[in-house]
């Protein structure tokens, strides 16, 4: 595929051409919709004691039976540092448990405990609500393609 870098639209999006828009950049609007997502999920999320780090933490380690702190904060794209302080803060709420690993001793492994499964599943319904709200009028197929563009985007990133 040809890049149409002359074009309007990407003139408009990339921000060292004089045309750059603000409101026509992709990284503005998502910046936007992520914040919004957070503060519509905090805002259902501290009723019941949770945030939306915690549920990123609950929703990966309920795919990734177990995983490493550092594959979460991979997939969470959070820092090590700032992932390690919070898995240590969940343990110590008994949402996960942690071990080292018996393969390799410098990593610690982290998986659900009984209670995290059960905060987990609580805690769905409420993200339901704000999936719901957010994609209410979306064709499956609008989904898929969000999803398959949001992936190209991580991954020419990465």
């Amino acid at each position: 595929m040809v890049r149409r870098r002359s074009s309007k639209v990407w003139r408009s999006a990339d921000p060292r051409d004089p045309l750059f828009s603000a409101e026509a950049s992709p990284f503005f609007h998502l910046a936007r919709l992520v914040g919004l997502y957070q503060m519509r999920m905090d805002g259902h999320l501290k009723r019941v004691g949770m945030d939306v780090s915690r549920w990123r933490v609950l929703a990966i380690l309920h795919e990734h039976d177990r995983a490493p702190i550092s594959h979460i904060a991979d997939l969470a794209v959070i820092r090590i540092s700032t992932m390690t302080k919070l898995i240590y803060r969940m343990e110590s709420e008994d949402l996960i448990s942690t071990a080292v690993s018996e393969s390799d001793g410098r990593v610690t492994e982290v998986q659900l405990t009984d209670k995290g499964r059960q905060i987990f599943a609580d805690v769905r319904s409420i993200a339901s609500l704000i999936f719901e709200r957010a994609f209410h009028d979306f064709e499956d197929t609008e989904i898929q393609n969000l999803l398959v563009a949001s992936r190209k985007i991580y991954h020419n990133l990465y």
